[in-house]
C-alpha cells in the first residue's frame, strides 16, 4: 500500500502534496482512515527532495484544520437541530445527554483541543462536542491548529527518519496502526466499564 501511494504521489508531482492534506481532513472526518500513516511520507519526501518540507506541513496542517472545521459546524448544526426539537434524539444522543457534553467541554474542553491531534480516533468527536457546546470558533480552530502544527511536525519528523527506506516506513506505519487499535479498544472498554459502574451505583 505504501508503495502505490508513493508511486501515485509522485506521479501527480507537485499536485500529490494535496493527497497528503485530503488524508490529514479525511482523519477528522472518518476516523478509521489512517491519515498519520500517509502523512508520513511527506517526511520521506523532505529527504529525498521530492518536494520542500514546510510546504508538506503547510498542506497538511490546513487538511486538519479544514477537517476540525467541517467537524465543528456539524456540532453546532446539531445544536441547532436539539434547539428547534429538544424531545427528539440523533444518532441515539438526547437532549439531556448533549446539556452534560456541553457542561463537560465547557470545563475541560480548550485542553482537549490542545491535544485533540494526538488523540487518533477521537480528535474529531472532541471538535463535533466544541460545536455543539458553541464554543467560540475562532479559539477552538486556534487551539486546533496548535495541536495540529505540533502533531505534525513530529509526524513528518519520524517520516524523515526513516529516510527513503519504504520497508521501514511500512513496518513504522504497520505498528502504529496496531498501536491506535490498541489505544482505541481501551478507550472503549474503559467507557464501557465506568458505563456499568455507573448503573450498578445507585443498586447498592
Amino acid at each position: 500500500m505504501v508503495e502505490f501511494l508513493d508511486n501515485l504521489i509522485m506521479a501527480l508531482g507537485l499536485a500529490g502534496v494535496l493527497i497528503l492534506g485530503l488524508a490529514a481532513m479525511l482523519e477528522y472526518l472518518v476516523p478509521p482512515f489512517p491519515g498519520d500513516t500517509i502523512i508520513l511520507l511527506g517526511g520521506v519526501y523532505a529527504v529525498r527532495g521530492d518536494h520542500p518540507w514546510p510546504l508538506v506541513f503547510v498542506v497538511v496542517t490546513a487538511g486538519s484544520v479544514a477537517g476540525a472545521a467541517i467537524n465543528y459546524w456539524f456540532g453546532t448544526w446539531v445544536a441547532r437541530r436539539f434547539e428547534a426539537k429538544p424531545d427528539t434524539s440523533f444518532f441515539g444522543l438526547t437532549h439531556a445527554r448533549l446539556a452534560e457534553v456541553q457542561a463537560r467541554m465547557r470545563r475541560g474542553g480548550p485542553w482537549l483541543l490542545l491535544v485533540n491531534r494526538f488523540l487518533p480516533g477521537i480528535r474529531g468527536i472532541i471538535f463535533i462536542a466544541a460545536g455543539a457546546a458553541r464554543m467560540p470558533r475562532r479559539n477552538a480552530l486556534l487551539l486546533g491548529t496548535i495541536s495540529a502544527m505540533a502533531h505534525n511536525a513530529l509526524v513528518l519528523s519520524v517520516g524523515r527518519a526513516v529516510g527513503g527506506n519504504l520497508e521501514r516506513l511500512e513496518g513504522l506505519m504497520a505498528r502504529y496502526q496496531m498501536a491506535v487499535v490498541i489505544l482505541v479498544v481501551i478507550g472503549v472498554l474503559a467507557v464501557v466499564v465506568r458505563t456499568l459502574a455507573r448503573r450498578r451505583t445507585p443498586a447498592t
